[in-house]
């Protein structure tokens, strides 16, 4: 049975399946909507009325970790460790990087310098209990790719574009396994897949059309005047 994805170009959340999908090997359809004016089968399909959704055929499963599960559960090519333990660990960091997803949104939205810098720091504090816990390499669980990974890549690849126009956002010294771990990530083919081609492109629009802080600097040349840019 084809699975289809209903996804937002932007959405990282939908980059998780996505790159579990790629790793996996899944044949799958997506569909790209328009967040801002949702069709009406999606608002019927979607409680959260929120991408990612996995339709497989008449049954619809919403939230990126509970469609991994799944996909996890119903595929070959395992990502999960066997043991019992560290299966509920990885779960656990699965929830922590939901938490290192937000802090990077809110990079996006906050609007003046404090506030970004502050999102900066609650981002290094996540960084210094995910770093304690990165004793293999080059993945989270050491050479076999997880959900943990599938779960953080997409957020490393937006902090990735946010460091090319604003600077480093890593602590080099204190976090040498996270920014190791990073470049494992953002070298992923399944990642690479997991993204539409302009991406990055649709991403500096996005950070203009918000307006935040870190909208500073981007090229105001070739966004236009910030007064004729709405928020959302």
């Amino acid at each position: 049975m084809k699975l289809k994805v209903v996804s937002y170009k932007a959405c990282p959340f939908v980059q998780r399946v996505l790159i579990v999908l790629q790793h996996k090997k899944i044949e799958h359809e997506i569909e790209y909507i328009d967040l801002a004016e949702p069709p009406g089968w999606f608002l019927d399909m979607s409680p959260l009325k929120k991408v990612p959704i996995l339709i497989v055929g008449e049954d619809v499963v919403f939230e990126s970790s509970v469609i991994n599960e799944y996909l996890e559960e119903t595929y070959d090519n395992k990502m999960h460790p066997e043991s019992a333990i560290l299966k509920a660990q990885n779960r656990s960091w699965i929830e922590l990087g939901s938490n290192v997803s937000m802090c990077t949104l809110r990079l996006t939205l906050l609007q003046n310098k404090d506030e970004f810098l502050s999102a900066i720091l609650e981002l290094h504090d996540y960084f210094d209990q995910i770093e304690k816990a990165l004793l293999s390499a080059p993945f989270f669980n050491g050479n076999q790719l997880s959900l943990v990974d599938a779960t953080y890549a997409p957020a490393f690849q937006r902090l990735d574009f946010i460091e090319q126009i604003y600077g480093s956002i890593y602590d080099q010294k204190r976090h040498k396994r996270i920014v190791n771990w990073k470049k494992n990530l953002l070298d992923l083919e399944a990642l690479k897949k997991s993204s539409v081609p302009d991406l990055k492109s649709i991403y500096y629009e996005l950070l203009w059309t918000r307006q935040g802080y870190i909208s500073n600097f981007l090229d105001e040349r070739k966004y236009g005047s910030r007064k004729e840019q709405s928020t959302y």
